[in-house]
């Protein structure tokens, strides 16, 4: 804002305000409480991603170890099912299984593996593979092992140790034949293992415990050096089933998971609450002293009124960039389809809103899309709107479906803490047949636009996000060569006083008359011929036509 020049100002012919600084520091006290509220709710927005974000990679981390120890214990429960079907072939049954599972190599599962069968005596050793097995015949170690394996429901896991080195021990039994199969597994002296780019753990330092303790003493893995553990700060923590133990798995993030702006955002506002402070106490301090002149010249009055207008507008033209700084600046290049969008900010008020609009190729034909609303406005509404956004994103990009990505999205969004709900409708197509798959949370629905017709998509909407877990249901359209798909928040259509069906006609009846215009025109001119001149509310509009 540019500062008031005292040339241009009539000498007052009085004495200002006698205490002038009282009312500039009322001023610089509630700018600054005011600043340090917005700086602490946007950190406290940040951390609450960062936690739910930490969370999803946790889970996705667990996952992946399920998997892992579906694999491990694959051989041995062959190797039993084998004994059952052949029971005279036991030596063959189980060197066919293990011959391939069992070396001194970084890729195979076990260094050793035994099969044993239960007499009247104790324990027979069948059959064995590998070199220098820790678990010998007649140990009381060894027929402690057995015993707990005949007597558990599920496989059992034990760690044994000898100076600096570990191995885990799995052991597997058929209480109906006798049999049971030990193997052995190596843990690396160091602990440590390495972290691919793409896989599940990329995003995070992880140590993975046997048991339920986290001490190094259960340590069976980590990515960070043992000295730094246990993992401190922003942690999550999951367990993963692992025979009669379980597998625990605690992260820490390796970097920044959401937006870099979500990050640098309470600066942000702080700095430029501080400016915006200084410059509310100028003014202040100004007009007081301009008081005392204004009878001597009214349009001294007149144009600081001006300025305090001009004020205003920056701070609204600030949100709305803000605004837009969050959504797309480009859309990504998706063969086969061609797609527009618009966001317009609403009429009144500075306060930014919390809608979105995004389209992802996923795969070489495939693409996937969400428009979706955040209820209320403000800083808290745009935190909202970056969590479900990138956090149904994710999902999408993960391969999920509509219905799947907005079932676990509502389980990361509580109205109860972020105090916002959101609607969305989320999509997924295939660039090649032409067909769309839709799920809606409580959004408006779309509209279909092909051969000279606009016809709403009767999606089977589900409850909005926010409100608590739930499950959705698809529908799938199909577009044919030349077919749009428009997409749009309620700001298009709502009007106050009026009926949600009517804004819905009204809508159908415009896009119906440009339906053969390019699908830039097809939004910039159906946003301009529905928006309400004094419309509250935000719009944001996304089209995807599929070219011939």
């Amino acid at each position: 804002m540019a500062d008031l020049d005292d040339d241009a100002l009539p000498k007052p012919r009085r004495r200002g305000p006698r205490h002038p600084w009282r009312f500039v520091a009322a001023i610089c006290v509630t700018g600054l409480a005011l600043t340090l509220l917005s700086s602490w709710a946007a950190a406290r927005a940040d951390r609450n991603t960062e936690e739910r974000l930490l969370e999803v990679q946790t889970k996705q981390a667990a996952a992946v170890l399920s998997t892992t120890v579906l694999i491990i214990q694959q051989p041995l429960r062959t190797t039993l099912a084998a004994q059952a079907a052949a029971p005279a072939a036991e030596r063959a049954a189980f060197q066919h299984v293990m011959s391939v599972q069992v070396g001194d190599g970084e890729t195979s599962l076990f260094v050793a593996a035994s099969l044993w069968r239960r007499t009247d005596d104790g324990f027979r050793l069948v059959a064995s593979r590998g070199s220098d097995p820790w678990l010998v015949p007649r140990s009381e170690q060894t027929g402690a092992i057995l015993e707990r394996a005949l007597t558990s429901p599920t496989s059992v896991v034990d760690r044994l140790q000898r100076g600096e080195r570990a191995r885990i021990i799995y052991a597997l039994a058929d209480p109906t034949t006798g049999f049971v199969v030990l193997t052995e597994r190596t843990i690396r002296d160091d602990r440590r293992s390495r972290v691919e780019s793409d896989s599940a753990f990329s995003g995070i330092h992880y140590a993975i415990y046997l048991g339920h303790r986290t001490d190094l003493d259960s340590l069976t893995t980590t990515d960070v050096d043992p000295a730094d553990l246990p993992l401190d700060g922003l942690t999550s923590r999951a367990e993963v089933p692992f025979g009669d133990t379980v597998l625990t798995v605690v992260t820490e993030p390796r970097y920044h998971l959401g937006s870099s702006l979500s990050q640098r955002l309470p600066l942000i506002l702080f700095i430029g609450g501080l400016v915006l402070t200084a410059a509310a106490a100028l003014v202040a301090f100004r007009l007081l002293w301009a008081r005392a002149g204004a009878e001597a010249n009214t349009a001294t009055i007149t144009s600081l009124y001006e300025r305090v207008d001009t004020l205003y507008e920056e701070q609204r033209a600030l949100s709305v960039r803000l605004q837009r700084s969050l959504l797309p600046h480009a859309h990504p290049r998706i063969p086969g389809m061609e797609v527009a969008s618009q966001y317009v900010a609403g009429a009144r008020g500075v306060d930014i809103g919390g809608d979105w609009y995004s389209a992802i190729p996923v795969g070489d034909d495939g693409f996937a899309f969400v428009v979706g609303d955040v209820s209320g406005h403000g800083v808290d509404a745009v935190a909202v709107m970056a969590q479900a956004r990138f956090t149904l994103r994710a999902y999408l990009l993960d391969g999920h479906a509509p219905e799947q990505a907005l079932e676990k999205c509502s389980r990361q969004l509580d109205i109860m803490q972020d105090e916002h709900m959101t609607t969305a409708v989320v999509g997924v197509g295939d660039t090649r047949t032409g067909e769309v798959r839709l799920a809606s949370a409580g959004h408006p629905p779309p509209v279909l636009v092909a051969d000279g017709r606009a016809e709403l998509v009767e999606t089977r909407t589900g409850p909005p996000l926010g409100i608590g877990p739930a499950s959705y249901r698809s529908v799938t359209v199909r577009l044919d060569a030349g077919a749009t798909l428009l997409l749009y928040t309620d700001g298009l259509v709502e009007r106050r006083g009026e009926s949600i069906d009517v804004g819905l006609e009204r809508l159908c009846d415009a896009v119906r008359a440009l339906g053969n215009e390019p699908v830039d025109a097809l939004v910039g001119d159906g946003v301009s011929s529905l928006r309400h001149q004094d419309a509250s509310d935000d719009i944001a509009v996304l089209a995807l036509r599929r070219t011939p």
